[in-house]
């Protein structure tokens, strides 16, 4: 599958702004591929591992963060931009009648991940030219791609982390 560069840039346009807008009906519809749900299995999962690389370089981009720097600098970029990760009390406090501590200990260790899978993308796009991406860039990519509650978690993040070209995010 060749993948459409104008039809991907918009895309990260549309993700970046429904991440933007807290609108997660408009960030669902702004990652379905162009051909919508009669897209192949396998260009599925091209064009979700695309959208992900360009949203992860558009991120790293506007980081502002140096190429090469550790991981720890990126995840406090993404801590001041995103805000702490959620622990278990303040997810269960927010809807205690609906949410039971198994839930909000597992919804705070998925999330956890969904932040690391994220620090890890975005350092890909943060290598140096002469270097090759670190492994858990790789392996973060390849899970976030096979798994779509992940998917959607991470895309959401970096959109939110992310500002397009023409300074709106």
């Amino acid at each position: 599958m060749t993948i459409d560069q104008a039809a991907l840039g918009s895309a990260v346009k549309a993700v970046v702004a429904a991440a933007h807008a807290d609108d997660p009906a408009a960030l669902y519809r702004a990652v379905m591929p162009p051909a919508g749900t009669d897209t192949p299995p396998a260009e599925v999962t091209t064009w979700f591992g695309s959208l992900l690389i360009h949203l992860a370089l558009t991120a790293a981009t506007a980081s502002r963060l140096e190429r090469g720097c550790p991981r720890e600098a990126v995840s406090g970029w993404i801590g001041e931009v995103l805000g702490p990760l959620p622990t278990p009390a303040l997810l269960r406090a927010a809807d205690p009648d609906r949410i039971d501590h198994v839930e909000a200990v597992s919804s705070a260790a998925d999330y956890s991940r969904c932040h690391e899978y994220t620090v890890d993308l975005i350092r890909v796009g943060l290598t140096e030219p002469d270097q090759a991406p670190d492994e858990r860039g790789i392996e973060a990519h390849c899970a976030v791609t096979n798994d779509k509650k992940a998917r959607i978690t991470v895309i959401a993040m970096l959109g939110r982390l992310a500002v397009v070209a023409d300074g709106r995010g």
